[in-house]
């Protein structure tokens, strides 16, 4: 059904045997270090590195708060879809998401029969301490919910957590090492594991 809907995602995605050959979707909150983590993973992989977030920005010339402010979440979130969908995976990249992207059960669908999701989290006191240490971030990111960082991160984090769980395959607490021991460990989980 799918393969129905996205028909550019290619036969060789529908097989367990694709495993490090398949695309990597970093999921997880703000500021667990997807992007960073990313980039490491796609060096060492010599595959292409896409943040979702930043292709949103470039294919609408606008940042997200700006897009958010204006055009409001619905809009926002439909334009996350149809950056996601629209992914080049011939040449299977690693990519990072944006933390709601895992929302919507489309993208959620896609992104499971797409790749690997693996989930990047941390306890909720060192997402709160990186948020705050993330200014320059955070004029390019929009309020989610209007209350202060703590309030925000936990409420949401409530929301979230059963969808990242429930979509990774695998799952790492970035918050205990440094991004080049998470990069290796998520290698060793790809190869092991053989997901």
């Amino acid at each position: 059904m799918l393969k129905n809907l996205f028909p550019h995602i290619g036969n060789f995605m529908m097989h367990s045997d694709m495993v490090i050959k398949a695309p990597i979707f970093l999921i997880g909150y703000r500021c667990t270090g997807k992007t960073t983590i990313g980039k490491l993973l796609a060096h060492r992989l010599a595959r292409p590195f896409v943040d979702t977030d930043a292709q949103i920005e470039s294919q609408f010339n606008m940042s997200i708060a700006h897009m958010v402010e204006t055009r409001g979440w619905a809009f926002f979130r439909q334009c996350e879809t149809r950056v996601l969908v629209g992914l080049e995976l011939s040449h299977p990249p690693v990519v990072a998401t944006g933390g709601g992207i895992i929302l919507s059960e489309t993208n959620r669908k896609w992104i499971k029969n797409a790749g690997v999701p693996v989930w990047l989290t941390a306890d909720e006191s060192v997402l709160v301490e990186r948020i705050r240490k993330d200014a320059p971030a955070t004029d390019h990111r929009p309020d989610l919910t209007r209350n202060s960082i703590e309030k925000e991160t936990h409420n949401m984090l409530k929301i979230r957590i059963p969808l990242y769980q429930d979509l990774a395959k695998i799952t790492i607490n970035t918050g205990q090492y440094p991004p080049k021991t998470i990069a290796d460990m998520i290698l060793k989980r790809l190869e092991h594991e053989k997901i």
